[in-house]
């Protein structure tokens, strides 16, 4: 027991070490040198050298106090992006927005129209981002073919699977989670901006990547979800007594394991 606190104590360091103070201190460093660079002297490399030379000059107890703040306003900033991305993950995963996806709907149609089929309404974008639209489609499509709701049956499907499966989905989640994480630093980038006008350049091209990973660690999860439901449907019906003899379930089957599911409300 105590070695298995021990090395969770290391991983949960080791990952507060990378994925926060790191980036953190890299942040801290590229504000200060934006506040002593300014936008009119955006990469004059020797008034900066100037600055820092001043102060290793400081008194060694002044500078260990300037080190000490740059070190916990660097743990502060690493929390805070991680605080950011959780809000950028809500709003790239809502499901309303004023104005529906007209121009994203609009190219599905076309895209269909050039492979000669016809596009399935259901199947067309509904929600404001790709990401959102992305999950929407594991719960359509899994209800079109089982006539249940996947959300219900994802939690019951992944007791039903083993270590082997949840390992990759563990890590595709873990992706996205980062790729959010990734758009909060962005945020911080951005703010730096005010002082030093290449922190946009940088927040510009954060985002970039994070909106990038994130669809395909998304897309990744999403399809993994909807594959242990095509392959484990039938031992989710077992389990909840449900006898189904076809290849897969008719709306009355259906219906009655959604009833199952949800407690008959």
């Amino acid at each position: 027991m105590v070695s298995f606190l021990t090395e969770a104590g290391k991983r949960v360091a080791a990952r507060w070490f990378t994925q926060i103070l790191l980036p953190g201190l890299l942040l801290a460093v590229i504000a200060v040198s934006g506040w002593v660079l300014g936008h009119a002297h955006a990469f004059d490399v020797d008034r900066l050298a100037s600055a820092a030379e001043r102060g290793a000059g400081r008194k060694p107890v002044r500078l260990a106090v300037e080190v000490a703040v740059v070190v916990v306003g660097a743990g502060v900033a690493g929390t805070l992006a991680r605080g950011l991305g959780t809000g950028v993950r809500r709003f790239w995963l809502r499901e309303r927005a004023l104005l529906a996806p007209r121009l994203r709907r609009a190219r599905a149609v076309e895209a269909a129209k050039k492979r000669g089929t016809e596009p399935v309404a259901a199947y067309l974008p509904a929600r404001p981002t790709w990401l959102s639209d992305r999950l929407r489609l594991v719960e359509v499509r899994v209800r079109a073919q089982y006539w249940f709701s996947a959300a219900l049956a994802w939690p019951r499907i992944w007791l039903l699977t083993s270590e082997e499966f949840h390992a990759p989905v563990r890590n595709a989640r873990a992706r996205f989670d980062d790729a959010c994480a990734l758009a909060g630093w962005a945020v911080l980038y951005l703010v730096v901006g005010v002082l030093w006008w290449p922190a946009v350049v940088v927040a510009v091209v954060a985002f970039v990547v994070a909106w990038r990973r994130a669809r395909v660690s998304l897309e990744e999860f999403a399809t993994l979800v909807e594959a242990a439901i095509d392959v484990r449907w039938r031992d989710l019906a077992e389990a909840l007594g449900i006898a189904v003899q076809g290849e897969s379930p008719t709306p009355a089957e259906g219906a009655l394991i959604d009833d199952r599911l949800r407690k008959g409300s």
